[in-house]
């Protein structure tokens, strides 16, 4: 077997597909979280310790939040304590419920 078909079928194509798997990865985990989420964030919002509402709002700097600063929300406030209850019911207004949720922060930096 030639030097360069083996590093094509062992090497080459076994690391492409590991790049290919990073970057999907990353662009599911930068993808702006669903209203439901944002709804129990907002419902959940003024039983948050001081320091979980401050990293709340620099996570919303960028006026959204996305799955991966979601996700390090839940774990902090899992571990304060708080379980975040999402709605019963649907939640289809994404703009609405990230509104709330950005009327809060506002109100709490004041």
């Amino acid at each position: 077997m030639a030097p360069v078909k083996f590093i094509l079928r062992y090497t080459a194509v076994p690391l492409m597909a590991i790049v290919a798997v990073v970057f999907w990865a990353s662009l599911h985990s930068s993808v702006e979280i669903d209203a439901r989420q944002y709804a129990a964030l907002s419902n959940a919002y003024t039983r948050f310790p001081v320091d979980l509402r401050r990293d709340i709002a620099d996570a919303m700097k960028s006026g959204k939040l996305s799955k991966w600063d979601y996700s390090s929300v839940v774990r902090q406030s899992l571990d304060d304590g708080i379980a975040l209850d999402w709605p019963a019911g649907e939640k289809a207004d994404v703009a609405g419920e990230r509104a709330k949720l950005v009327a809060l922060v506002k109100a709490d930096r004041l």
